[in-house]
């Protein structure tokens, strides 16, 4: 494939998914800024390599997980950015709004367990099959489906402790 036609392909890709991107980074760094450079970050360095992954959406989101959690690391942003995770703005693209704007739902989004939340965020709020998540986590798609079924039950425990139906 030649440079431009690979550059046009990556293009394309960004272009579908950014807001998915942006959205599953923002759930690991909890910061907007944060979340935006990963996703970023992590397609400048694709553009760097010479070849396209066939399996790209995989790829790319395990692309973006890693810088996140890199940048993540580094920086130590805040633990309550979270909430901002479904806060698209207006426009903001396929799945906008899918966790509504009920403030109980962050909370307990955000008392799972940083895999239980990530697999979350991937199945609802991005769409992706357990295959998919499993290809992103480098899990088997067993333990992707066991990380969503435990974080669903968790949560509807949690709402339901704080009296949401």
């Amino acid at each position: 494939m030649t440079t431009g036609k690979r550059t046009a392909r990556l293009r394309t890709f960004y272009l579908r998914y950014r807001q998915e991107l942006f959205s599953y980074a923002l759930s690991i760094t909890r910061n907007r800024a944060t979340a935006e450079e990963a996703v970023h970050t992590a397609f400048a360095r694709m553009l760097e390599k010479p070849r396209t992954p066939l399996r790209l959406k995989a790829y790319v989101f395990r692309a973006v997980r890693n810088t996140a959690i890199d940048q993540w690391r580094r920086e130590r942003a805040g633990r309550d950015a979270y909430l901002e995770l479904a806060r698209r703005p207006a426009g903001g693209g396929p799945g906008a709004g899918r966790f509504g704007d009920d403030e109980a739902l962050y909370q307990a989004l955000g008392q799972l367990s940083d895999d239980e939340r990530e697999c979350i965020v991937l199945k609802i709020h991005q769409g992706m099959t357990f295959r998919e998540i499993a290809a992103v986590r480098r899990v088997s798609i067993n333990t992707a489906a066991s990380w969503y079924r435990r974080g669903l039950e968790r949560m509807r425990a949690l709402l339901e402790k704080a009296g949401v139906d």
